[in-house]
């Protein structure tokens, strides 16, 4: 890559994303592109927009951005339960009615729609509303998970459904860049990203032990053939 790129990049603010941020700071890209951070939904909306060219970007809005050509070597999925990304209610899974969606990202919005459709057979109500008290059943994604889960009865981790319905692991967000943009760009984001693995990994590490065995456990980055599929299969269900 060239000394200054000038590259702008959008980056999702959650655990998951430490080993690209932290390799991106140790390899000094983080010198070279113009970072932004923000939520699923922020990096997909600043990609809409055209004001980055790099954005690690939610799945489930995919289709309604402008050109682009899913890059890299990684991505954020997990095989099996994630932890983040979780049905949670204070009535069991029959009881359910009306659910409220997380508006930080519509692929998780999408995968419980799907999975209440197909996987559990449910017809519930969705909706959004601004309301800072936590209702009777909600969909909840991210780090705030970490902080809210122990406050309600039941937990139903969505990528653990996903593989229970199809098998396969769930992809919730990709590396898309702009077609112009030279394959050596995402070359080097994906090398950073093995650094910060190599960090992660290190007994040294300054992460806590909960956070690590969240990275290394839940978090399933290579996008290998199989979450390729995954991927197709849920735009398909999804649309």
């Amino acid at each position: 890559m060239p000394e200054k790129t000038g590259y702008r990049l959008a980056l999702v603010a959650y655990l998951n994303t430490f080993p690209f941020s932290e390799g991106l700071r140790l390899s000094g890209l983080d010198e070279q592109l113009v970072i932004q951070h923000g939520t699923p939904a922020e990096c997909a909306q600043l990609y809409k927009e055209g004001k980055v060219d790099i954005s690690l970007c939610p799945v489930g809005a995919l289709d309604e951005l402008p050109d682009y050509v899913v890059s890299g070597k990684y991505c954020i999925g997990a095989d099996g339960a994630v932890g983040t990304v979780v049905l949670l209610s204070n009535i069991p899974l029959e009881q359910i009615k009306n659910v409220r969606l997380d508006t930080h990202s519509r692929t998780s919005n999408l995968l419980l729609q799907v999975l209440a459709k197909h996987h559990w057979k449910k017809e519930w109500s969705f909706y959004f509303d601004d309301n800072k008290e936590l209702p009777e059943s909600c969909l909840m994604i991210g780090d705030k998970v970490f902080e809210h889960k122990n406050h309600f009865k039941y937990s139903y981790d969505l990528a653990a459904s996903w593989k229970e319905m199809t098998g396969l692991p769930m992809v919730f967000a990709v590396w898309i860049i702009r077609p112009d943009i030279p394959t050596e760009v995402m070359d080097s984001i994906d090398r950073a990203f093995e650094l910060g693995m190599t960090c992660v990994q290190s007994e040294n590490s300054v992460l806590e032990d909960w956070q690590k065995d969240y990275l290394l456990n839940f978090i399933s980055y290579p996008l290998d053939t199989d979450k390729r599929k995954a991927l197709q299969l849920f735009r398909s269900l999804a649309n």
